[in-house]
């Protein structure tokens, strides 16, 4: 098997068509895996990063991908050098791109970043899906060769099986949620021709930043216009294929809420939702997206992806998540070694064997947290 790294743009832009190719048939198939949306991310994100994505080849053919990146963190006292994948806060999903035998290539491409990678103090992957057999693949190659590395909680991401119909949706709600939603539903209804959905694919997202700027999240610095990277991102993520699903909410002919999905294998993702906090009074985020949830069960769409964590407003839809990991893999240096045994070992058997101890610790520490 052949290892060959890129480090520009230029090479990048190159293995489009090998690269998609390869993730067309590969054991886990997301957006966020495809070159379309490295390239985008990259593009806005990457600046403070040094490209790092290898590539495995068997004869003239692709069959792994690690998009990857170094990047400089500071840890225990001095500036590490860390390898990450090419993801952040608006990724939500990554993870090496492998056929449907992951594990000679997760070797190879393991192998490399030991022997004949730049020098790395970490090698930090988030967020994983726990489940997908490419993570399970290469926590098995890390188990097996005793590599030091500890796992963390990443994100719990809600996701919805649609039914064929809405009201096979509204079905698997429960009794309470059901009932505020049909009281939202009908109040929303009453406005008549006032209140309308326009569902758009034109990559065109003027209205959705005109929306943004005036949310919670714009606020906070999260929305999709928050940056001139975000509105980048966003832009180039919108115009790269023909996945976007943008639907907007109007109420008197003026937009006041959107969602920005991506569609890609029947499934939908919310990338963002966002409305005018001074409509806030007729619930425009419950029923924009009751509509585009009901528009996605008549387009035959398979799944609702939430994205993001388990806030309460994605658990009325569904108690379903996707558990996603965070895995820390350490070199040889003695200090980031025993950074590994203090917290993947000890704090472990401190807590299952001396309950009381931490409790106690925790009672120590909670004065000080309210003081700031």
């Amino acid at each position: 098997m052949r290892i060959q790294v890129c480090t520009s743009s230029e090479q990048l832009a190159q293995l489009r068509g090998p690269w998609n190719a390869l993730l067309a048939q590969a054991a886990e198939n997301t957006p966020f895996l495809t070159h379309e949306w490295i390239t985008a991310w990259w593009r806005a994100f990457g600046s403070d990063s040094s490209m790092y994505v290898i590539t495995a080849w068997q004869d003239d053919e692709l069959v792994a991908v690690a998009p990857l990146a170094y990047i400089k963190q500071r840890m225990v006292g001095a500036t590490r050098s860390v390898i990450t994948f090419m993801a952040n806060e608006y990724s939500n999903r990554a993870n090496f791109i492998v056929g449907r035998a992951p594990r000679a290539a997760l070797e190879a491409i393991l192998d490399h970043l030991l022997t004949s990678a730049p020098p790395w103090d970490l090698f930090q992957i988030e967020p994983v899906d726990e489940a997908s057999p490419v993570t399970q693949a290469f926590l098995g190659i890390l188990n097996d060769r005793s590599l030091a590395f500890g796992i963390e909680d990443s994100l719990r991401s809600p996701y919805l099986r649609l039914p064929a119909t809405w009201a096979g949706v509204k079905e698997g709600l429960s009794p309470s949620f059901r009932k505020t939603l049909d009281r939202k539903l009908r109040k929303a209804a009453q406005l008549g021709a006032a209140l309308r959905v326009r569902f758009l694919k034109e990559s065109d997202l003027s209205e959705a930043f005109d929306i943004a700027t005036q949310t919670w999240q714009h606020d906070q610095g999260t929305s999709i216009a928050s940056t001139a990277c975000l509105r980048q991102f966003y832009r180039e993520l919108a115009a790269a294929r023909d996945w976007l699903h943008l639907a907007i909410l109007e109420l008197d002919g003026k937009p006041v809420a959107f969602e920005y999905d991506l569609i890609y294998e029947r499934v939908l993702y919310n990338l963002k939702l966002g409305y005018r906090a001074q409509c806030a009074a007729v619930s425009p985020g419950v029923v924009l997206q009751a509509k585009v949830l009901q528009q996605a069960t008549e387009d035959g769409v398979h799944q609702y992806d939430f994205m993001g964590s388990d806030e309460d407003y994605k658990r009325h839809w569904s108690q379903t998540v996707r558990l996603h990991r965070r895995v820390v893999v350490f070199n040889h240096q003695l200090v980031l070694r025993m950074v590994h045994v203090v917290q993947w070992r000890v704090k472990p058997f401190l807590k299952a064997h001396f309950p009381l101890l931490v409790a106690f610790k925790r009672a120590l520490r909670w004065p000080r947290l309210r003081a700031q």
